[in-house]
């Protein structure tokens, strides 16, 4: 369940959250979800978990991992369905905001120049990877490609990171 933190007491049952998350994840092992409206260019999942748990000072790079992961399985769950499920365009991505893991999500894209947008023709912050970051394996048949989206009121970078399939 997406929760927001309104406080900063501490987060209690982080390794039962994680599981839940990983459950989550592999509740998609065969479901692919066809478009279900003539106009719809994409559906996606946020990360179910609460916000305390990705991102602010009680979090660390190993459950920030475990959760990108959990993404991950997901998206690659929803890719090996996709053969029953597609009768057209159809890809699934990762969509990872850094350090605002809170805002990613896993997206099936229903329209190709929609998913280039996010996708971008290269990775921008090449060589650097998210994957390495948080020592994560990326299925072999994805792209990772990452831009700087920082704004000026922002006090530290923020990056966008699309983990998916080839456009």
């Amino acid at each position: 369940m997406r929760q927001i933190a309104l406080s900063d007491k501490k987060l209690r049952g982080i390794p039962r959250r994680i599981r839940a998350l990983e459950k989550w994840a592999q509740g998609f092992s065969g479901y692919g979800r066809p478009q279900s409206e003539a106009l719809e260019r994409y559906f996606n999942w946020k990360i179910p978990v609460h916000s305390a748990l990705v991102q602010g000072r009680q979090t660390n790079l190993g459950i920030q991992s475990r959760c990108v992961a959990a993404l991950l399985k997901a998206a690659s769950c929803l890719t090996e369905a996709s053969s029953t499920a597609s009768n057209g365009y159809y890809r699934v991505a990762c969509l990872i905001t850094w350090p605002w893991l809170h805002q990613s999500e896993v997206t099936i894209f229903y329209d190709k120049s929609y998913y280039e947008s996010f996708l971008g023709k290269t990775n921008a912050l090449a060589p650097r990877r998210i994957s390495e970051k948080l020592s994560l394996s990326v299925p072999a048949r994805f792209l990772e490609h990452g831009h700087d989206i920082t704004q000026p009121e922002d006090t530290f970078p923020v990056e966008s990171w699309c983990i998916g399939e080839e456009a």
